[in-house]
């Protein structure tokens, strides 16, 4: 039988492996369909030889704000309507993704809706691959901090009725 600080010894050694081997999520919970996005997206970033993106709590609430206005207010662009009118990149830095004190800072964003077959995770990251510009932006290579928003809305949108998705997925990087 071990004694009991061999024990202590091999509890800490356990924990702190775990704590080191997890996924940064930062404090911010996903729900299933942003579990899987990050998830596929750093799956497209390994196919392509690209480190994995870590989940960053400013872009996370910059994705799911913006989200939940397009589906809210009816309206799809990367930048918000009114009353705030500002562009993507503004509103990144608003909910903290900020350039002050860094020597460099990159962010890139894309955004998506579907309904039916067409409102899953695996079709927006699909849909995204198979678009040169969307592509890019999970290409990145420069890119490791990933924000997302994945917003049901049952009331329609954009003239399709019934229950539709709405993704905005955030990617950046700050250098101090």
């Amino acid at each position: 039988m071990k004694s009991p600080r061999g024990i202590l010894i091999v509890l800490v050694v356990v924990l702190t492996s775990l704590f080191l081997a997890a996924p940064a999520l930062a404090s911010t919970s996903l729900n299933p369909y942003e579990k899987q996005l990050v998830s596929l997206i750093n799956k497209e970033r390994a196919r392509h030889g690209l480190r994995a993106v870590r989940v960053n709590e400013e872009l996370m609430n910059a994705a799911r704000d913006h989200s939940a206005q397009m589906a809210q207010d009816q309206y799809f662009s990367h930048d918000s309507v009114e009353p705030q009118g500002e562009d993507w990149s503004s509103r990144i830095a608003r909910f903290g993704y900020q350039r002050q004190g860094c020597r460099s800072w990159k962010v890139g964003e894309d955004i998506y809706w579907g309904a039916q077959l067409f409102s899953s995770p695996v079709a927006c990251v699909g849909a995204w691959m198979k678009s040169p510009a969307h592509r890019a932006v999970i290409l990145t290579r420069d890119f490791r901090d990933i924000g997302v928003g994945a917003i049901k809305t049952d009331g329609g949108f954009q003239g399709v009725t019934g229950t539709v998705w709405v993704f905005t997925m955030d990617m950046g990087r700050r250098t101090q």
